[in-house]
């Protein structure tokens, strides 16, 4: 019954699926990525609308995140994006699952158990064009698709690669990650595998690099309605096109000319207001002191909830169509904020933390020297969301 929660607009999730579709064109599949907790938005509730909305797969990172998945009974595929142990393998194949493989001993291991209970596994060969984090490199794939080829019971049904930089200014970094891509991706054709789905756009590429788009995208930051990226690489703000290139919005590609709407907006309500005389502390360590009388509202939400102890002193929230700013430390379940100059306000108002016009994730995220993945991410689980 505390009064903080998470307000998840569905419509909007769907809204943005479609604003990816229309980018990347009917031909081009998609992969919605619902890995943790469908950022922060509730992976159940989230990956049955983008079924409904037409995505071809969803992406996870654990094995545990899957089964929570087909435990709701969900039976879409699910792409396991962070590979699997061999003392998974049994689990994943009972549960119908898709593994990435870039591990000769997860690859053994799955094959091993597939011959014995005669199946045969779908698999995506995850490879490394430059992120250097997982994935088979151009100088390993030879001899890996050489091993690949001798278990039996392994179907290649995708291929794919990760960008480190497809959001960043130059585009020279992302444009060698496609050519080695595809200088793979010609080495698997000519080992004889015909892999159904090629893909590698993340949100970003999605937007800027169309010759990405292989046939099968895979959204994350977008379907959440963060990450609209300027044709220089920068994130958007919520109304403008940054023109730091020189470039004019004519100039801009009509890639970019799409919306994408927040699907979550984090709220919570005042529990109490304070009226303070100038010189007055507020929170631990007085790291506010106010310059002149103020009045001061208790929110009853803190970093145990998500939200940033970094936000102390920096962060904004939204009251009555006003901006009020954080003021003192951040608690673990608590937060202050400067209310003199919101007009009329009362015990019992709704405070949006993010998620609407005046404060974006964008902003909570810039505030904290951070991204909106993280912001959220780490709205905690003591934060119900309610969908609507």
């Amino acid at each position: 019954m505390r009064p903080t929660w998470a307000e998840i607009d569905i419509n909007s999730l769907k809204s943005n699926f479609l604003q990816v579709k229309r980018i990347v064109g009917k031909d081009v599949g998609v992969i919605s990525v619902v890995k943790a907790d469908a950022y922060g938005h509730g992976s159940i509730n989230v990956s049955k609308a983008l079924i409904e909305s037409g995505t071809n797969l969803l992406g996870v990172a654990t094995v545990e995140e899957a089964l929570e998945l087909r435990y709701s009974g969900i039976d879409s595929p699910i792409l396991l994006l962070g590979g699997i142990q061999p003392d998974e393998v049994e689990i994943v194949i009972k549960n119908n699952l898709i593994p990435s493989l870039f591990s000769l001993a997860s690859a053994h291991a799955i094959n091993t158990y597939a011959e014995k209970i005669g199946k045969k596994v779908r698999y995506h060969l995850k490879v490394d064009t430059g992120m250097n984090r997982l994935g088979v490199g151009l100088s390993e794939i030879c001899d890996f698709l050489e091993d690949l080829l001798n278990f039996r019971n392994l179907e290649l049904e995708g291929v794919f690669t990760h960008f480190a930089n497809a959001d960043v200014d130059s585009r020279e970094p992302t444009l060698k990650q496609i050519s080695v891509f595809n200088m793979i991706l010609s080495l698997i054709n000519r080992a004889g595998l015909n892999p159904k789905y090629i893909h590698s756009a993340n949100s970003a590429a999605i937007q800027r690099f169309p010759e990405s788009h292989m046939n099968l995208v895979r959204p994350g930051i977008m379907l959440y309605g963060a990450g609209r990226m300027g044709v220089c690489g920068e994130p958007l703000g919520r109304s403008t096109l940054s023109t730091s290139s020189g470039l004019t919005a004519q100039d801009i590609p009509s890639r970019t000319n799409f919306e994408l709407k927040p699907v979550m907006k984090l709220k919570t309500k005042i529990t109490q207001l304070k009226r303070i005389t100038a010189g007055t502390p507020v929170s631990y360590g007085g790291t506010f002191i106010a310059s002149r009388p103020s009045i001061i509202a208790t929110l009853p939400i803190g970093y145990a909830d998500g939200y940033m102890r970094r936000l102390s002193n920096r962060a904004k929230v939204s009251i009555r169509g006003f901006t009020a700013p954080v003021v003192g430390t951040v608690c673990m379940d608590m937060t202050m904020v400067d209310v003199t100059e919101v007009p009329g306000a009362i015990v019992g108002d709704e405070v949006v933390l993010f998620g609407d016009e005046m404060v974006s994730a964008d902003d909570v995220a810039r505030w904290a020297d951070t991204i909106p993945y993280e912001i959220f991410s780490i709205t905690g689980k003591r934060v119900p969301r309610v969908y609507i």
